[in-house]
């Protein structure tokens, strides 16, 4: 499943920031965003975490939405559309090798640091990082 996305996010991070995706070397010690999205992988249950650090959220907006400064509320927003992106695509690359995959609704999470979990996929952008970290759901 986490080649499943890590395809997704070199996807997006190819059409969204038009280049590919470096991984980043080190667990980021800062705070950033964070939102949450469920999925279903068969009759598994999961939750993707996307964290994003300030500066390439910030940046994420003057692509997406020619906002160089975005407001908090803005920046909420684009937190939980980019989870929506990433588990999105993954659902697309699902659904092309006949996989069977459902996925919720995104919810931002708020601000914080970025904990050491397995199953974390870690990219640089310009020099800041994006985290995507898959967890089985047990509700």
């Amino acid at each position: 499943m986490i080649e499943l996305f890590r395809t997704s996010m070199e996807e997006v991070f190819r059409e969204t920031f038009g280049e590919a995706p470096r991984e980043c070397a080190d667990l980021p010690r800062v705070e950033g965003y964070m939102a949450q999205i469920p999925f279903e992988e068969g009759e598994k249950a999961y939750m993707a975490r996307v964290w994003v650090e300030k500066p390439a959220l910030r940046r994420l907006a003057d692509l997406l939405l020619f906002d160089d400064d975005p407001d908090h509320e803005t920046m909420e927003d684009l937190t939980a559309e980019l989870a929506n992106f990433i588990v999105g695509r993954a659902k697309m690359v699902a659904s092309d090798r006949a996989l069977p995959y459902r996925m919720g609704t995104p919810r931002y999470e708020g601000l914080g640091r970025l904990e050491e979990a397995e199953g974390t996929i870690l990219y640089d952008v310009e020099g800041h990082c994006i985290a995507l970290q898959i967890k089985e759901s047990h509700a």
